[in-house]
Formats: structure tokens, C-alpha cells, sequence
């Protein structure tokens, strides 16, 4: 069963991001918006809607997350990497361009409360230098 979140309306876009969304069309945003939120659910439903409906993930925090993550494709559409001045050139990045969302560790650890590359199994932390047998 699918988990269903909280849909973020492009009205909320100018609380969260500065840039101008004049040449876009509601319909795009919206439509960008949308599909951040589907990705969230399929990728980390369960665990975000738990957060949010015990208060641990704000509505605010949710909706800014969801906001910059689209941003990323609608600041970018031409999906630039690298431009010079002296003697013009540029290099693109096709799956920027193509419109592709992606997620930044912050981004999942603000949705998930869990940062992706820290591990939750318990360990030994090891103070200087450890050689077993020998003494000093």
C-alpha cells in the first residue's frame, strides 16, 4: 500500500526559494512539485509520514525540502555545469537538463531524521592507537 504525504502547492514557492518563477508555468511547477513528493513517498514513505504525523518532521521543514529539491531543476533547466568567460565555452549536464530530481544527504536527513552515510549499528570508538600485545 502507498503511502500518501502532503502535497506542496506552488504558492508556497516564494516563502522558501528567492529565484523568479515568472517564465514557468503553474502547471510545470506544480507538476515538479508533485512528482518530488511521489518520489519521497516511494522512496521514504512510511518513515516521513510517521515523522510528520508525530510532529519530529515539521509541515514547514517538509515543504522547504520539497521546494529545493525542484528548484534544483527549475533554476537549472539547461542543465549547465561549467561555463568560462575567456574564449566562451560551456558544458552541460544532461540529466539536469532532462529535468531529473535528485536528493542531497541534507535532503534526507531533514525528511528522514537519518543522515544516509552514518550508519546505525552500534561500534567501538577506538582513543589513539591500539596494538594488540604490546605495552608501552
Amino acid at each position: 500500500m502507498a503511502t500518501t504525504l502532503p502535497e506542496v502547492s506552488a504558492d508556497e514557492i516564494p516563502k522558501y526559494w528567492a529565484g523568479d518563477i515568472d517564465d514557468f508555468d503553474v502547471a510545470y511547477l506544480q507538476g515538479k512539485l508533485g512528482e518530488v513528493v511521489d518520489m519521497i513517498a516511494d522512496r521514504y514513505g512510511s518513515l516521513v509520514a510517521a515523522r510528520l504525523a508525530s510532529g519530529r518532521l515539521t509541515e514547514r521543514l517538509y515543504t522547504a525540502t520539497v521546494i529545493r529539491i525542484a528548484a534544483r531543476v527549475w533554476s537549472n533547466v539547461d542543465g549547465f555545469r561549467r561555463e568560462n568567460a575567456g574564449q566562451y565555452g560551456y558544458e552541460v549536464n544532461a540529466a539536469v537538463a532532462s529535468g531529473t530530481i535528485w536528493f542531497t544527504d541534507d535532503d534526507v536527513r531533514d525528511l528522514t531524521g537519518v543522515h544516509p552515510k552514518q550508519s546505525n549499528v552500534i561500534g567501538t570508538a577506538t582513543i589513539g592507537r591500539h596494538e594488540p600485545g604490546r605495552t608501552r
